[in-house]
C-alpha cells in the first residue's frame, strides 16, 4: 500500500477553476465578470482571428487536395484518350526528352474552317514543327530545341533527305529513329497536336497577341497570312497562318515565329483570367486531348511536370534554342533545297544527351551566340605517322569545318595533340574542344605561330599526335 497522504480537494477548486477556463475564453481574470456591451479584450478577438484562419486554411486544403485528386484523373484521362505505341523510343533515366511534334493533316477541320484557313484538304500528313524538349531534374531550366524541317540528314532505310520526310516514310516512329540516330540523344516520349488544335485552343483562350518584327508587311496568299509591321491580336485562323507562313522569310524565320507563338499562347492559358476560369480551363484542356496523341508509355507525373517546367515558356522556365544549321541552298546532286547542320551541332546534342549543367552558346535565337562557320583551321602532323594529317582534315570536313593548309609540324609531339588560337578567339577554341574532347590541349598563342599557320589571324592550328581520334558525325 502507498504510505502517500490523500490531500482533500478544496472546495471551491473546481469553481476556481471553472472561472479560469472563462477567463481564458474572455480574456478577462478569474471571477471579473465583462459588464453588459463590452467588448472582448484584443487578445480574446485575436484568438478569433487565428481560429478563423486556421478553419480557412484547412479549408483550402481540403479543397486543394480534392482538387488535386480530381486534377489528377482528369490528366490521366487526357494523356491516355489518343495514347499509341510509338516504337523506338527509349526508356527514361533520370531525364526525360520529348518529342513534340505539329503535323498538318487536316482531320477535324470542317470545309468552312479550312477555306477560313486558306487551305484544303489532302491525303496524308506531314511534319510542319518538330521541337525537342529536355526536362533534368537538376536543371533549373527546360531545353526547348527547334528542329528546321528542311535539315537534310540520314533517314534509315531511306537515304539523304528532309528531316520531315521521315514522318511521310514511317509516321512517328522513324522520325524517333531518325533523331536518335542522326542526334545522337535518346527521345523518351512522343507527342503529336494537329492543324484543328491549334486553331481551336487560341479560340478557346480569346486569342493571343503576335507581332511582325521584321519591319516589313508579311504576305503570303498560300497561307493565308497578310500582316502589317507590329503587334496584333490574332484569332485562331490568323495565328495559324502565323505560324504557317513559309514564303515570307526562311525557315529560321518560320522557328521564330513558332516560338513567338507558342510562348503567347502558353502565357496566355496561365494567366490568372484563365487559370481561376474552371469552364474554360476544361474545354481548352477537352480541345488539346481531342487534337494530340501521345505515346502510350507517357505517364501522368510525367505530362504534369513537363507542363510545370516549361510554364509560360518564358526565359526564366525555358532555355529555348535552335538546332544549329544555315540555309545551304539548293543541292546540285538532286535539285533540292536544304538546311545543313552547322559545326556545332553535334557539340549541342551531345551536352543535352550528357544532361550537362550548362550548355553550349550556340543555337541561340537571332544568331547569337558563338558558331565554328566561319573557323579557319591548319592541321599538322606531331605523330610521325604518315598521312595522320590528311585524314584528320577529312574528318573534321566532314563536321563542316574548313581546314586552309595541312603539313607536318616543325618536331613530333609523340602521343599529345595541341589546338594552339590566338586570345580573340578563346571561344572559338573551346567550342571546338568540346567536340574533339580531352585529348586536345588547349596553348593560347602570343602571335604567329611556327610551322607557317598565322594563328594571329584568325586561324587556329591543331597538331594531331599518334593517339588523336575523331569519330564521324552522325548521319553522315
Amino acid at each position: 500500500m502507498s504510505d502517500r497522504r490523500r490531500t482533500p480537494v478544496p472546495a471551491g477548486r473546481w469553481e476556481s477553476l471553472e472561472a479560469l477556463g472563462r477567463a481564458v475564453r474572455t480574456g478577462g481574470a478569474p471571477g471579473t465578470p465583462r459588464k453588459p456591451g463590452e467588448r472582448p479584450p484584443t487578445g480574446s478577438r485575436g484568438r478569433r482571428t487565428r481560429r478563423v484562419v486556421v478553419i480557412v486554411v484547412a479549408a483550402l486544403l481540403v479543397v486543394g487536395l480534392v482538387g488535386l485528386f480530381f486534377g489528377w484523373r482528369f490528366v490521366s484521362q487526357l494523356v491516355s484518350k489518343n495514347a499509341q505505341t510509338v516504337e523506338n523510343l527509349t526508356p527514361a533515366r533520370g531525364t526525360n526528352n520529348f518529342l513534340l511534334v505539329g503535323s498538318d493533316t487536316r482531320e477535324g477541320l470542317s470545309q468552312r474552317e479550312l477555306s477560313r484557313v486558306g487551305t484544303r484538304a489532302v491525303d496524308g500528313q506531314r511534319t510542319d514543327t518538330i521541337i525537342l524538349v529536355h526536362v533534368s531534374p537538376r536543371n533549373a531550366k527546360a531545353v526547348m530545341v527547334s528542329i528546321p524541317r528542311d535539315l537534310k540528314v540520314e533517314i534509315p532505310g531511306h537515304g539523304a533527305n528532309k528531316i520531315n520526310a521521315a514522318y511521310a516514310f514511317g509516321g512517328p516512329a522513324l522520325l524517333v529513329k531518325t533523331i536518335e540516330q542522326d542526334f545522337g540523344i535518346p527521345v523518351n516520349h512522343y507527342a503529336e497536336v494537329d492543324f484543328a488544335g491549334f486553331l481551336k485552343v487560341v479560340d478557346a483562350v480569346g486569342g493571343v497577341r503576335l507581332c511582325n518584327q521584321t519591319g516589313r508587311r508579311l504576305d503570303d496568299s498560300f497561307a493565308n497570312l497578310h500582316m502589317a509591321p507590329g503587334c496584333q491580336n490574332m484569332n485562331g485562323v490568323q495565328a495559324l497562318a502565323f505560324v504557317r507562313a513559309r514564303h515570307v522569310d526562311s525557315d529560321f524565320g518560320r522557328i521564330g515565329r513558332q516560338q513567338q507563338f507558342l510562348r503567347a499562347v502558353m502565357g496566355k492559358v496561365s494567366s490568372t483570367g484563365n487559370l481561376i476560369n474552371l469552364p474554360k480551363l476544361v474545354k481548352i484542356a477537352g480541345i488539346v486531348s481531342d487534337h494530340m496523341k501521345t505515346d502510350d508509355t507517357l505517364r501522368t507525373s510525367e505530362a504534369i511536370s513537363l507542363v510545370r517546367r516549361i510554364g509560360k515558356l518564358d526565359t526564366n522556365s525555358v532555355d529555348m534554342r535552335v538546332y544549329p544549321s544555315y540555309a545551304a541552298g539548293i543541292d546540285p546532286t538532286d535539285g533540292v533545297s536544304y538546311v545543313r547542320a552547322l559545326p556545332e551541332a553535334p557539340i549541342l546534342m551531345k551536352a543535352l544527351a550528357d544532361d550537362a549543367t550548362q550548355l553550349p552558346p550556340v543555337g541561340l535565337p537571332a544568331g547569337k551566340g558563338v558558331t565554328l562557320a566561319s573557323l579557319r583551321l591548319a592541321v599538322l602532323n606531331g605523330s610521325g605517322v604518315q598521312g595522320a594529317a590528311a585524314q584528320a582534315a577529312e574528318r573534321l570536313g566532314a563536321y563542316g569545318l574548313r581546314v586552309v593548309q595541312t603539313g607536318n609540324a616543325p618536331k613530333p609531339t609523340g602521343t599529345v595533340s595541341t589546338l594552339v588560337y590566338p586570345a580573340a578567339m578563346a571561344q572559338q577554341a573551346e567550342l571546338l574542344s568540346s567536340l574533339l574532347g580531352d585529348q586536345v590541349k588547349l596553348v593560347q598563342s602570343a602571335g604567329t605561330q611556327s610551322g607557317g599557320a598565322a594563328s594571329g589571324r584568325g586561324v587556329l592550328t591543331l597538331t594531331v599526335g599518334s593517339s588523336f581520334q575523331l569519330a564521324a558525325p552522325r548521319g553522315g
